[in-house]
């Protein structure tokens, strides 16, 4: 485990038993944490840390997460809701959505963002369903980065506004900023892992 405390920590939730069901017994319906491994890598050529909790591959409860948020401690938990074909991304929401949930039991003040497909696609129906914090909207990458920023910058008060792509509460409603950037040259901005 780190000692250093990350400023985002990215999660590949346990879906595996929800998508795949009996045949999700067998390591060969384990996917690789792509999507949080190129987004670890686009957090760090921007200058933060990241790190990555996978917990398909490590077989973690939503609760085994929550305990590895709070001894890494980081300015950031991002819920990555994305998988390996287009409708992945909907059928690990109750994995993602129990991540979340997970987490913000056990810290209340940890804050959760959740990117994807499907958080993306609907973005206030998962503020209103999910135990998450925020929502990027798009491909959430510069969300993930200027959120991180603003919470590092000010803790208690960061300036939400500010970071594009975000569904936030604003003192009990929903509010959102305008869409981030695409990436536009993905193979200088996001290199393989």
């Amino acid at each position: 485990m780190s000692k250093v405390k990350p400023d985002v920590v990215l999660i590949n939730p346990r879906s595996r038993a929800q998508v795949y069901q009996g045949l999700g017994n067998e390591l060969a319906a384990i996917e690789n944490p792509v999507w949080a491994g190129l987004m670890a890598t686009f957090v760090r050529k921007q200058g933060l840390s990241a790190e990555i909790i996978d917990a398909e591959a490590e077989e973690l409860s939503p609760d085994e997460v929550a305990r590895r948020i709070i001894d890494f401690d980081p300015v950031l938990s991002v819920v990555v809701v994305y998988g390996h074909q287009p409708s992945a991304s909907t059928q690990i929401m109750p994995a993602s959505g129990a991540v979340a949930k997970a987490i913000k039991d056990a810290a209340p003040n940890c804050k959760v963002l959740m990117v994807g497909g499907h958080v993306a696609a609907l973005p206030g129906r998962t503020m209103e369903e999910e135990t998450c914090d925020y929502v990027g909207s798009g491909e959430g990458l510069f969300t993930i980065v200027e959120l991180a920023k603003a919470l590092k910058a000010s803790p208690n008060h960061p300036e939400l506004s500010k970071v594009r792509g975000l569904w936030y509460r604003n003192e009990r409603k929903l509010d959102f900023t305008p869409n981030a950037p695409l990436l536009q040259n993905v193979d200088v901005e996001m290199p393989g892992i």
